[in-house]
């Protein structure tokens, strides 16, 4: 039974699955539910119906709550039952998508008909109008274009006519858009003015810090903030590094990073690189405190944008950053004293030319000079060391299929993970798809990788790790990608693609 016909409902529940699936109807005292559920069930799978009682005579309220299976069916029984009389009663009902206690109550239904998508950056709008349009009629289409560039920034926006037609194509649309239910402007401009209350929610959870869509739904907070009363607030312990690494995959703008870890007081730089081969953008981002670069680690490290991209930190431990950072600091400091003074310290100069060679030294002679990634951000189960690399040209004794949610990482650090087990031969996907292979020599090495990272989540992408149906064949070559497109892996390919990965 669900939670709707519980004497104690919990009205801060999450929101309903699928979204907006749920209708609030206010109808005669004299119903019950089954006039209700004989009145609605047409258009839909009901899934429940709660009719609340008053707790001093416990007699109907004249409202209840109809759950359906799927939006589409909400939707159609707003449109069709809406100002409609059930049975003999003389009083029509009233049919509208139901809200939560904790959701804003606005009465702009412009938030049902306008869908978010993610688009490639080719796309044009006809393109998406051609697609949508078969659900029903298309308002508008709004491709979401950088202002200095005028190239796609890999959303838009479906506007229908219609809570019915949106419905239809939130559930029925190509799976690739990633549909869901765009936030009202108006609704955003809360948001925006909620990060005044910043301080009084610090600890709170990361949703409630971050909203929606990334377009523009982080902000920094107010300038007249004092960045010294946020600092108080924080509890978490410094450790000893002040910068932190971030990947976001798949790539985001670099205004949504610098929003969204500037949240965390103290940021002083964000470098900020765009990875468009891989699908994904780094950054290192430099904090004021230890304090305040271990807080941004806890607090935002595996986050998750609404839109599906997810965020890796962890701290920085690259020796030429490092480096780079203390040799910027003792120069700016020489020359300050040399100014002060009036003659240069030789003595410190000295040693920062010998700094600045030894570091110019590390980074030409081809030595991997960067440390093991940090393992709680890298991989969220333990790894064993790594082991090298099987021939190229070795039997396959095992192929393991993956699939991944939202992307796949970089192929480097899927070698990485995979090659922990021995006798790794290759690992490869394919662009813009959410799945790859591994080969293994052994068929141990394979079953211990399945055993390890399967469920794991991997450099901020949760993986399948699955044995492959079919024996690979022969002439099967890591860059020729013809020759794992057999049928049997295009069907393991769709129903793994399609699955939803908890």
């Amino acid at each position: 039974m669900s939670n709707w016909n519980q004497g104690t409902r919990n009205d801060d529940r999450n929101d309903d699955k699928p979204p907006y699936s749920r209708v609030f109807v206010v109808c005669n005292k004299q119903l019950r539910v089954e006039d209700l559920r004989s009145a609605f069930e047409s258009f839909g799978c009901i899934e429940d119906i709660h009719m609340p009682k008053d707790r001093s005579t416990g007699e109907s309220k004249g409202i209840a709550y109809i759950k359906y299976s799927q939006t589409s069916s909400a939707a159609l029984a707003i449109k069709e039952m809406h100002l409609k009389t059930i049975q003999n009663s003389s009083k029509p009902v009233r049919v509208m998508v139901a809200t939560h206690k904790n959701d804003n109550h606005s009465t702009n239904d412009e938030k049902y008909k306008r869908l978010f998508i993610k688009v490639h950056k080719e796309i044009t709008e006809s393109e998406i109008r051609e697609h949508f349009s078969q659900f029903g009629y298309v308002d508008s289409v709004h491709l979401q274009k950088d202002k200095l560039t005028e190239e796609c920034r890999g959303f838009a926006y479906v506007h229908y006519k219609t809570f019915l037609d949106a419905a239809k194509a939130f559930e029925g649309c190509d799976k690739k858009y990633k549909a869901i239910f765009a936030t009202p402007k108006d609704e955003l401009k809360r948001t925006r003015n909620s990060i005044e209350n910043f301080a009084d929610s610090f600890h709170s959870s990361n949703s409630s810090l971050i909203k929606d869509n990334y377009s523009d739904h982080y902000n920094q907070a107010k300038d007249d903030v004092k960045r010294d009363n946020l600092s108080s607030l924080i509890k978490t312990r410094p450790q000893d590094y002040d910068t932190i690494s971030v990947t976001c995959s798949p790539q985001v703008s670099q205004k949504c990073i610098q929003r969204l870890f500037n949240i965390v007081p103290g940021m002083t730089q964000c470098k900020y690189t765009s990875d468009s081969y891989n699908g994904l953008c780094k950054a290192i981002v430099t904090y004021e405190t230890e304090k305040a670069a271990a807080y941004a680690v806890e607090r935002l490290n595996n986050f998750e944008f609404p839109s599906g991209e997810i965020v890796s930190v962890k701290p920085d431990d690259n020796p030429i950053h490092k480096a780079a950072n203390s040799l910027t600091s003792i120069l700016v400091n020489s020359f300050k004293n040399a100014g002060d003074s009036g003659s240069p310290d030789l003595l410190q100069l000295a040693d920062v030319i010998a700094q600045a060679s030894t570091l110019l030294k590390a980074a030409t002679s081809g030595r991997e000079i960067r440390s093991e990634p940090h393992q709680e951000s890298y991989c969220s189960v333990s790894l064993p060391p790594p082991q090298p690399l099987a021939n190229s040209n070795t039997r396959v004794a095992q192929r393991c299929f993956l699939v991944f949610k939202p992307v796949p990482p970089p192929v480097h650090i899927l070698k990485d993970a995979f090659c922990r087990f021995g006798d790794l031969i290759d690992v490869y996907t394919f662009p813009n798809k959410t799945f790859g292979f591994v080969k293994y020599a052994s068929v141990t090495a394979a079953q211990d990788a399945i055993r390890t990272l399967h469920g794991a989540t991997l450099y901020g992408s949760k993986m399948k790790v699955l044995i492959a149906d079919e024996k690979p064949s022969q002439d099967d070559k890591v860059d020729d990608e013809n020759s794992v497109d057999h049928d049997s892996d295009r069907k393991r390919m769709k129903l793994h693609d399609e699955d939803n990965m908890s």
